[in-house]
């Protein structure tokens, strides 16, 4: 029998190569690369406009959605190519990648309402939401099914991109979605993870009586009890989140460490 788009999807939740795709990401040029240079894009268009007006004249949903996947793809570019040592091609190839990281968020099985309960999600409606990171996956490979094999098979394309839709919710201690822990995940997805969760931190839910504010999401992510009262975060990200909140005191000029 004929491969599923489920099955291609399981299949990489299995072999990807976090750490090799700190190498992966250095391999190619998006902006000039021989193979994409043939392929028109057209089809990144259309998926970031079904992000965009996701839930349009109802929820309108798509229009937070893609503010975040906006600034997550830009913090985690200047964070990769101005801390970590990745060159300014893999920051742009991770940049355009990224953007698609939460495409699974506008899946058809979804009711719109889940992305902005008045009240905490059930563990029911945790696990339905978690859901979005395969959902992702199965999207876009659906949509590339049709392209050329040399396009379809490009790293960008079979790899990059499903890799961060499928991983940007690992934690180091093994309590992410797929279960990565911290020795299975190179600098890239760890990076996407930190910049991820700081930022969906900072999205005012419907059951939050206040924003936060960046320093709290950050001390949160560090795990400390008076932010981290449920114990969320603890032991969940590693030495590069002091790294990553170095950086931002730098851009933002707020002290968050003591």
């Amino acid at each position: 029998m004929p491969q599923t788009i489920k099955d291609k999807v399981e299949e990489l939740k299995s072999s990807i190569d976090l750490v090799a795709l700190d190498e992966v990401i250095e391999s190619y040029d998006y902006s000039t690369d021989p193979i994409l240079s043939q392929y028109d894009h057209t089809i990144e268009d259309m998926l970031w406009r079904r992000i965009e007006h996701y839930g349009a004249g109802e929820c309108n949903y798509g229009q937070v959605l893609s503010a975040h996947l906006r600034r997550v793809s830009l913090d985690g570019r200047e964070f990769l190519m101005n801390e970590l040592g990745f060159s300014d091609k893999a920051a742009n190839n991770f940049q355009v990648a990224n953007l698609f990281h939460d495409l699974g968020k506008t899946h058809k099985e979804y009711d719109r309402t889940i992305w902005n309960l008045p009240h905490r999600p059930t563990q029911e409606e945790r696990l339905e939401k978690r859901l979005h990171t395969v959902r992702g996956a199965e999207l876009f490979l659906e949509a590339i099914d049709d392209l050329p094999d040399e396009l379809k098979n490009h790293p960008h394309l079979a790899i990059v991109i499903p890799a961060l839709q499928i991983f940007h919710h690992e934690r180091v201690n093994g309590s992410g979605y797929v279960g990565r822990t911290g020795d299975q995940m190179g600098k890239l997805i760890k990076a996407l993870c930190i910049a991820d969760c700081k930022d969906g931190d900072l999205v005012r839910r419907g059951h939050h009586v206040t924003q936060r504010t960046e320093k709290e999401a950050l001390l949160r992510m560090k795990g400390l009890s008076e932010y981290d009262g449920d114990c969320k975060y603890v032991g969940a990200f590693d030495a590069m989140l002091d790294q990553y909140i170095h950086y931002r005191e730098k851009k933002t000029g707020e002290k968050i460490l003591p």
